[in-house]
Order: C-alpha cells, then sequence, then structure tokens
C-alpha cells in the first residue's frame, strides 16, 4: 500500500469526504482513491465529530437551504444547481426532503430589530432525524465497501503533507502514501490541523478575526413574538442566532475541549426552551485564529472543564466565570442593545459558554475548489464555510473538479 501512488487522497471523513468518495468511488472506477480520517469507520463510532459523516450524526440534523447561496457565491450556480442535485438525490434515498419553511417574526418586532441595525435572514432547513442519519451511513459504508478504487484508513492521522515535484506525501500514524492529488475535508474537529497545513504551505490570506461570543437560552414564553422563527439576525460586527426552538444545549466534545451544541430531534432533548448564539465578529490583527484557540481553551478551563451554564445577569454584573477575560466585554454593549428588541434577555436568561465558531484561517479557493497550490482542494469547514449541507454539496463539487 505504501508504494501505491493514489490519483486522490481525502482527508476527513464528514460529509464533505464522505460526498466527495461516494461520487468518486462509484463514478471513477479507474482511479485509486484513499480517504483518511482519524476517527472510526461507520457505526463504530467512540467520539463526536471524528469518524465517518463527521458531525452529522450528533448534529440537530437541519439542512440549512441558506447553505446553498453560500456555494452559489463561491462556485457559481452552474456547479451549485448540478451538485445540491446530486446530494438531494443522495439524500433522498433516506428522507424525504421536505423543506420547512421558516416562520416570519411579528411586524412590530422586526421594525425594533431594524432600528437596531440587525438585517433579518429567514432559514428555511430539511429536518433530518436519527434514524435518516444512520440509514445514509449504510448507504455510503455499503457503497465504498463494495468499490474496489477505494481505501478507506480509518483510525489514522495524516500528521503532516508534503509535496515534491507533482506529488503529495501524506505522513500518517499508519505510514506515508503518495498522492497526484489531495483534498483537505478535516471539518470542524480539524480547524487546528487544517489552520497548520495552510500556514505551511503560506496559503493564508487574513489571519484578523476570530468569532465567539455566547449561547443564550430562555424560555419559549419569553419570546413569543418571535413566533418560533429560526431566523438569524446580521449586525455590523454581530450575529444574533439561528433561533433554536424546543430542545437542549449540549456539550459537543472536541479533543481537549468541549464547546455548547444544540439538539432536538430525539425526544430525550426536547424542552420549552430556546437557543440562540450571540456571536461576535472581533479583530486581531494577524492573530484571529490563535485567540479563538486562546479562548476556547481559556474558557472551557474557567468553567471547570465543561460547558458552563450562567445568568446573563452575572455576566453584565461582573460576577461570571469569564468576567475576567477582556475579550467577553464587548458583550456587555451587545446584549443591551439586543435587549431593546428581547426585553427578558437580562432578567430571565442564561448563556452558554465556550461558543466558539471553529474555522482556520481565511484562504483562497478557487470556484473549483482548488487552493493556491495546484493539485491541492479544500471542502466543508475548513474552507470557511459552515454547515453540514455545505458541506455535502462542496465534496460533490470537489468530487467533479479532482478527476
Amino acid at each position: 500500500m505504501s508504494n501505491t501512488v493514489f490519483d486522490i487522497a481525502i482527508i476527513g471523513a464528514g460529509a464533505a469526504g464522505c460526498a466527495a468518495a461516494y461520487k468518486l468511488a462509484n463514478e471513477n472506477k479507474s482511479i485509486k482513491i484513499i480517504m483518511f480520517d482519524i476517527g472510526a469507520a461507520f457505526s463504530k463510532r467512540r467520539s463526536q465529530l471524528c469518524g465517518a459523516l463527521g458531525s452529522f450524526p450528533f448534529s440537530d440534523g437541519k439542512l440549512w437551504m441558506n447553505d446553498t447561496k453560500k456555494i452559489e457565491d463561491l462556485c457559481g450556480k452552474r456547479k451549485a444547481a448540478k451538485a445540491v442535485k446530486e446530494i438531494n438525490d443522495l439524500f433522498g434515498k433516506v428522507s424525504d426532503l421536505k423543506i420547512i419553511k421558516d416562520k416570519k417574526i411579528n411586524s412590530s418586532l422586526e421594525k425594533k430589530i431594524n432600528k437596531q441595525d440587525y438585517n433579518i435572514i429567514y432559514n428555511n432547513y430539511i429536518q433530518f432525524n436519527p434514524s435518516n442519519i444512520h440509514s445514509l451511513s449504510k448507504i455510503i459504508s455499503s457503497s465504498l465497501d463494495k468499490n474496489d478504487n477505494i481505501y478507506c484508513s480509518f483510525n489514522n492521522e495524516v500528521n503532516d503533507i508534503e509535496k515534491y515535484k507533482n506529488l503529495f506525501i501524506l505522513n500518517s500514524d499508519d505510514g506515508t502514501f503518495k498522492a497526484k492529488k489531495v483534498l483537505i475535508s478535516v471539518g470542524r474537529s480539524g480547524w487546528r490541523w487544517s489552520s497548520k497545513i495552510f500556514k505551511k504551505f503560506g496559503l493564508i490570506e487574513n489571519n484578523d478575526y476570530s468569532k465567539f461570543g455566547i449561547k443564550a437560552e430562555m424560555s419559549v414564553n419569553s419570546l413569543k413574538e418571535f413566533n418560533k422563527s429560526h431566523c438569524s439576525l446580521i449586525g455590523k460586527d454581530i450575529e444574533i442566532g439561528p433561533f433554536n426552538w424546543m430542545g437542549t444545549v449540549i456539550p459537543e466534545d472536541h479533543v481537549d475541549m468541549a464547546l455548547s451544541s444544540f439538539r432536538s430531534n430525539e425526544d430525550r432533548w426536547i424542552s420549552d426552551k430556546v437557543s440562540f448564539d450571540i456571536i461576535g465578529n472581533r479583530y486581531f490583527k494577524d492573530n484571529g485564529y490563535e485567540q479563538s484557540d486562546r479562548i476556547a481553551n481559556l474558557t472551557f478551563i474557567l468553567t471547570n472543564e465543561r460547558i458552563s451554564k450562567e445568568k446573563i445577569s452575572a455576566l453584565l454584573n461582573g460576577k461570571s466565570k469569564i468576567s475576567i477575560m477582556k475579550e467577553y466585554d464587548w458583550l456587555k454593549t451587545a446584549i443591551s442593545q439586543v435587549s431593546n428588541f428581547i426585553p427578558e434577555l437580562i432578567t430571565k436568561a442564561y448563556f452558554h459558554v465556550p461558543t466558539v465558531i471553529t474555522l482556520p484561517p481565511q484562504i483562497n479557493i478557487g470556484s473549483n475548489l482548488e487552493t493556491e497550490v495546484e493539485g491541492l482542494y479544500v471542502a466543508g469547514e475548513s474552507s470557511g464555510i459552515q454547515g453540514i449541507y455545505a458541506a455535502s454539496i462542496m465534496g460533490a463539487i470537489a468530487a467533479d473538479n479532482m478527476i
């Protein structure tokens, strides 16, 4: 195996990697493919985020339709439309893909929000349940198993990538592998790893921003004017939402920390609560990723190595566990502003931390998803675009452009 030169190596078997592998293995029998993942194979997952389908099995199962717009902006409408159809055909094998249209908020509330200079974005979505995701996993795994043109190397970490002439050399825990082209699709569990690779190849274009904040949680009764809308509110440097209803905030476990997450697609997570992110886009010149990593880890330590739940009022009064961190000071102004259209935010709401958007520094990516290094492609959250649906679509686009 170590002497084999693979045509394509896929690093990361999350939504993007699996979508690319499924398409490549089924449509290109003459090429040799290898897919790596630090986690376990299908149905043998031992930890969140790592392993086949990545974060999908532990997500809330929502496929946000606005993700298609992100891909259109990057890749163009024609490529996006083709990939969307292919992913919908695949996902349609396990779900009817009924689009749930987002509800509009009350007009009086809309005026209050607009007055505070926020734009309202409505989020239509498709709801996947755990049984749908399990069935999808079986379809993809059985397809890869029957195709002898792809080799899946699970429980194997690619530690480094080098390029020598026209070949990529991948140094992994299980040995060294060679490939003509490489797709990086490590998802949000691999944000540190992809940042290291981007830096090594000199790909980083912008590393000035860190996105972090809190996940607020309130009673449904406190947000009646929102009419159970899943909208997002976009301000100059602050993003609020999406509003997630009738579920529970849970820890999303990474290698050395946990981040706040949300679940509602199983009976055990049902509640009378609604949660929404309040995220700031904070400026740290040439140091954004490093600050995200530092803030996530330090907050995790201050909250006794688990996600913390505290009253919003504790943060405003300087009595929160994270009050000693000056990086969170902007939240006081933001919360006061938001309370103009969510009056009970200060008196009745709780917040959860760490809440950090784990994205690597920004790099230049072509419409074919190729980086400035010839033969090196990026898909999913490694590209800076969030969302499971977006990642899946990008995986299909990458597969088309790598052959």
